[in-house]
């Protein structure tokens, strides 16, 4: 099989696989969870009209960098919508599958394969798709830059010449600097592959250890420039808004046995188990081992590529594990899967690349050029039928729409209060000129604090309800933040699913004051 076929079959492939994603995955049409209030705050702040140091993480929430929403608007202006927000993130985490098969170059049909195979686990199984494509979290943008700084950090280690170790050092630290940002979880993971980097470069005597020290460099840097954007971050936050958004993150000693057990059990959820590709990945590495550990060196420097990728991903993945087990914040949030998508992605990249390179050096080259043109071929008539028929839009999407245009019309550019999981949400999907402020009530989470000067101010707001609120019904008054404010006999409009009231601030007279 010729490597130029293979490549062409292969991006032909990762085409057609963006093209089908584009299509299907999209806010309300089922291929992902519903746009709400945590996947509309991106959005909103790629629409943000000023940004300044609160727009540098995800709002009221250190532990997810902002820096693809502020290059969205950076690049394309405010005016996004969620279809198209979740067409960039999209995009750049299918551009992963390049650095990654470069990984696996050695392995001419495994390098092929990968352009391929990436999507394909990106997009494949729900437990991994629902989280790392969904704009809420920020495990696609990281997974991207992960990859993107593991192939800098191995070309940087194999550079001959002082020029391309500048070109591939900088190119380095600029991918971890975004990883990091974006997660500090990316540090461990950055440290892993730095390790099996420099382990492999050894074995093969390819560099001394000047280069392995050098390669470490770009991971450091990255890891202190998020430590030091993230104290401007909270120090600004404390100076403007009196709180610092601090997420609480402390080793759990008090709870690490209870969270263990948790972990494991939750390792085999789904049709495609983490503990069951963790025993794949187990029972490899025994044989490998019952095989040619006695050989030493010589066994490590003959591993191939394909077995290096696999080795840095096992361990990383490991290494989120243990995050899980001993990070109280994960116990907090009840041990919720999203906390599982990076390991469980990375583990499935690399037992992929090992099945693939074994798949080529057992299978005939014509066997593998009709396994490829059919899959390719499948993809192309599963591209044609979405085309057809193209996925249609969920009822409570459309009710959203519905509600967002109705409060555009009747009351545009309000003050915009109620649950949470409602201001957001309807808020993002408006348009800019007539777009809503959202101001969660007082018990919910409060991620515009910019919005709150607007409250003392305003005389009129809106109150969105819909049938999941708690309270059984719509008070005659209501307290914000120290101000009251008295509802009018009829709300303004009930489009489906919604109701908006319209509260007046209260006259000194009636507030008895």
């Amino acid at each position: 099989m010729k490597r130029s076929f293979a490549e062409l079959l292969a991006l032909l492939g990762w085409a057609l696989s963006l093209a089908l994603a584009l299509l299907c995955l999209q806010p309300g049409l089922g291929g992902l969870p519903p746009l709400n209030s945590d996947s509309a705050v991106p959005l909103l702040m790629a629409q943000a009209e000023r940004v300044d140091l609160f727009h540098a993480y995800y709002w009221g929430q250190d532990r997810f960098g902002a820096w693809p929403f502020l290059l969205a608007r950076l690049v394309g202006g405010r005016d996004w919508s969620a279809g198209g927000l979740q067409a960039v993130l999209l995009v750049v985490t299918w551009t992963a599958a390049f650095p990654l098969s470069r990984l696996v170059r050695a392995s001419a049909s495994a390098a092929a394969g990968m352009l391929v195979v990436v999507p394909l686990a990106l997009a494949g199984p729900a437990e991994v798709r629902n989280h790392v494509l969904e704009l809420a979290q920020p495990y696609g943008w990281q997974f991207t830059m992960l990859a993107w700084g593991w192939w800098s950090l191995r070309r940087l280690l194999e550079a001959d010449e002082r020029r391309a170790r500048v070109g591939w050092g900088v190119a380095a630290t600029l991918a971890a600097s975004l990883a990091c940002w974006v997660s500090t979880s990316s540090i461990p993971i950055l440290a892993v592959v730095w390790g099996v980097e420099s382990l492999r470069v050894r074995v093969r005597g390819h560099a001394g250890w000047r280069p392995r020290v050098t390669a470490a460099v770009p991971v450091l840097l990255g890891g202190v420039f998020e430590r030091q954007l993230r104290r401007l971050y909270h120090r600004y936050g404390s100076r403007t808004y009196g709180t610092t958004f601090r997420t609480k993150v402390e080793l759990d000693w008090g709870h690490l046995w209870d969270n263990a057990g948790k972990v494991l059990a939750s390792l085999w959820s789904g049709p495609v188990p983490q503990g069951g590709l963790l025993l794949v990945g187990f029972g490899l590495a025994g044989t490998w081992l019952v095989r040619h550990a006695r050989r030493g060196r010589a066994a490590w420097a003959e591993l191939s590529e394909p077995a290096w990728m696999a080795l840095a991903c096992g361990l990383a993945a490991l290494a989120q594990l243990a995050l899980l087990v001993a990070v109280e914040h994960v116990r907090v949030n009840l041990f919720a899967p999203r906390y599982f998508a990076l390991a469980h992605l990375m583990l499935l990249v690399g037992l992929c690349s090992l099945l693939l390179h074994h798949l080529a050096r057992w299978l005939p080259a014509r066997a593998l050029r009709v396994t490829g043109a059919s899959g390719v071929t499948a993809m192309g008539v599963a591209l044609a039928w979405s085309w057809a028929h193209p996925p249609r839009v969920q009822e409570q999407h459309e009710q959203l729409l519905d509600a967002a245009q109705t409060l555009a019309r009747m009351a545009p550019g309000t003050l915009l209060v109620g649950g949470y999981w409602n201001v957001y949400r309807l808020a993002a999907v408006q348009p800019l000129e007539v777009q809503a402020k959202p101001v969660p009530a007082p018990n919910y989470a409060q991620r515009s604090p910019f919005h709150m000067a607007e409250l003392a101010r305003t005389r009129t707001l809106v109150w969105v309800r819909t049938p999941d609120d708690d309270e059984a019904g719509e008070p005659q008054e209501r307290e914000l933040h120290g101000l009251r404010f008295v509802r009018d006999p009829a709300p303004i409009a009930q489009p489906s699913g919604f109701t908006f009231w319209r509260y007046t601030r209260a006259s000194p007279h009636e507030t008895g004051s």
